[in-house]
């Protein structure tokens, strides 16, 4: 068991940075978005805390991978889900085809410098 979690930790903790960044970002849209000072204040809170953990994600991930590798993954597919599921599924803002080609570009370049370690 330990040998199969020691192969997928890289890719459960790069899951786990994007899963923070979308979190923090919609914590973050959701605040500017309030109407009381309670709800901007909790949708705050979320946001940081999210936030706080990538940060916690991307630290353990630099244990194991050099800088060049890790930033390729976290800020960059950081990029690509903020845009692809924040942005265009949960709050429906339209994403037309040069920005799909664009995220298509960042993740294909992700893909090449990752599998270059």
């Amino acid at each position: 068991m330990s040998g199969l979690l020691h192969s997928v930790r890289i890719p459960l903790l790069v899951l786990l940075y994007q899963g923070l960044v979308v979190v923090a970002n919609v914590g973050f849209k959701r605040s500017a978005e309030s109407t009381t000072a309670t709800a901007f204040l909790a949708w705050q809170v979320l946001g940081n805390l999210a936030g706080f953990l990538s940060v916690l994600t991307y630290t353990a991930l630099l244990r194991w991978l050099p800088i060049r590798v890790a930033v390729g993954l976290t800020m960059g597919l950081g990029f690509a889900s903020v845009q692809v599921f924040t942005a265009w599924l949960i709050f429906h803002e339209p994403i037309g085809w040069s920005k799909w080609l664009g995220t298509a570009l960042v993740v294909l370049g992700i893909t090449l410098i990752a599998g270059g370690r």
